[in-house]
């Protein structure tokens, strides 16, 4: 047999549960705060996309060196075929 579900101690009612948001105004933000912020993320962004794209250039040319076919990788983009 199911238990029955206890109330809550603090419950009460629908209409005695009425509930106000209000906004907290806080000071202007730093604009020169975050232009730096987003200026840092917008740089090591580009400096990861460089190393990957270094890295992506280094596995191309010692597949190429070793004898590997360049297309046999899928994910290479100079293979000449079109992964759509």
């Amino acid at each position: 047999m199911p238990r029955r579900r206890q109330r809550k101690t603090s419950w009460q009612p629908q209409d005695q549960r009425r509930l106000r948001i209000r906004a907290i105004r806080l000071d202007v933000p730093d604009a020169r705060k975050l232009s730096r912020a987003f200026i840092g993320l917008a740089l090591a962004r580009a400096e990861a996309e460089t190393l990957a794209r270094a890295e992506a250039e280094a596995r191309a040319a010692t597949s190429t060196r070793s004898g590997g076919a360049a297309d046999a990788d899928p994910g290479n983009a100079e293979a000449g075929d079109d992964y759509v």
